[in-house]
């Protein structure tokens, strides 16, 4: 996965590691954020996919040769004729792109310098004998951002297209480009009522305000009509997709912002606890190991562990900070401190040690029961922030990269 998908990806982990370190409206702010990123229709990355749809002889391959400014399909009336799909991508395409088109297992691609953030997919005929075409259009139309439904002008009003293909892409009607192709053959004076024809139906369909362009993609006789538009409405539409995955970008950042700033991982995630702990452990240690410690090593050692405490829990700040100070109140710390000295004496009493043996048995098993009393739990709450602030610094690094795509322009002819 990688940039917008790595950014939706980054945000519901985010969101998952944020669960019980927030408030719960903090949380569920959170929540749909990630969840309006994720449900997101159409390819989830910064090139616009548009599949071309539609019966036999139609014209899909002469449509994408004329788009394209050069034959990258070849066309043929034989039914059907495009067995596999083709897709025409960017020469410098994203990875999220190669990941979908493998997803669809559309192996025949065509690279293009023309449009940078454009991908164009002619895909299997929809009216053909071969059932899995028609399965392959079903399985492409949720992951591509238009489909464009491209018509005979003389076979537009069949009631099997209308009844069993389009009436049920109604609800994604904003994502339905439909294309009457081979106008020439049409006289000039009827084009327009055979469009305005073809709206009605569409309407009928459920299309409120349906996107309706004629052209003449390979025409026998005259220059090609009606390519110019129907370009223009797709860089367009490449235009409209990267303002909308600009603010996903932009809220994906804010909602790992205000997660980072309510749970203090803005500053980081370790807190250095390693170099820390250690320092205080082995000063415990040394102190309380000794046959002749008293009230007073005890009482010392137990304000060692506090403030160390003390410190993570001002340094995580946030519900972390709170969090920290809470498991590891005082009580606890005394209580978890006087048993590890328990669990020594009991099993190394103190006698005369001339040798130094009895005090290293000591000395070991104390910093084992500090390790495991205070010093794993301590480390797994702030695994828990360093995964965090990990996430979140990483989502920053996704946004940046997706901005960068973004902003990628269309070439020149």
């Amino acid at each position: 996965m990688t940039d917008i998908g790595s950014l939706v990806d980054g945000l519901d982990l985010v969101v998952g590691l944020a669960d019980g370190h927030l408030h719960p409206d903090d949380l569920e702010r959170a929540r749909r954020a990630a969840r309006d990123a994720r449900n997101r229709v159409g390819h989830l990355g910064s090139t616009l996919v548009a599949a071309l749809l539609g019966g036999t002889g139609v014209g899909k391959s002469s449509l994408l040769n004329a788009l394209a400014g050069e034959r990258v399909a070849s066309t043929s009336p034989v039914r059907p004729h495009t067995t596999d799909p083709l897709a025409w991508i960017p020469e410098q395409a994203e990875p999220a792109l190669g990941e979908l088109l493998d997803g669809l297992g559309i192996s025949r691609r065509h690279t293009q310098r023309r449009v940078p953030g454009m991908a164009i997919l002619d895909m299997t005929d929809v009216d053909s004998v071969e059932f899995r075409h028609r399965r392959r259009v079903e399985e492409i139309l949720p992951v591509v951002d238009i489909g464009i439904w491209v018509l005979d002008p003389f076979k537009y009003g069949g009631d099997s297209l209308h009844r069993q293909f389009l009436v049920p892409l109604a609800a994604a009607a904003d994502r339905m480009v439909f294309v009457l192709n081979q106008i020439d053959l049409v006289p000039p004076d009827e084009r327009g009522l055979m469009r305005s024809h073809l709206v009605e139906l569409l309407k009928a369909d459920g299309f409120a305000r349906p996107v309706v362009l004629e052209v003449a993609a390979d025409p026998p006789i005259g220059p090609r009509l009606g390519i110019d538009a129907l370009f223009s409405h797709l860089t367009s539409r490449l235009d409209e997709k990267r303002v909308h995955l600009g603010r996903v970008v932009e809220e994906a950042r804010a909602a790992a912002h205000r997660v980072a700033a309510a749970t203090g991982v803005t500053a980081g995630g370790s807190l250095d606890f390693e170099e820390r702990w250690s320092e205080v452990r082995t000063a415990v240690v040394s102190s309380l190991a000794d046959s002749d410690a008293g009230v007073a090593e005890v009482e010392e050692s137990l304000r060692s562990v506090e403030h160390l405490i003390g410190f993570l829990s001002a340094a995580a700040g946030g519900i972390f900070g709170l969090r920290t100070r809470q498991v590891f109140n005082p009580d606890r710390v005394e209580a978890e401190v006087r048993a590890a000295i328990a669990t020594m004496e009991a099993s190394v009493p103190r006698q005369s040690d001339p040798t130094g043996v009895r005090r290293e048995a000591r000395t070991a098993i104390l910093d084992a029961e500090l390790q495991e009393r205070i010093g794993a739990p301590l480390r797994r709450l702030l695994w828990e922030r360093a995964s965090l602030s990990a996430v979140v610094a990483g989502l920053a690094v996704d946004s940046a990269i997706a901005e960068s795509r973004l902003g990628i322009g269309i070439a020149d002819d």
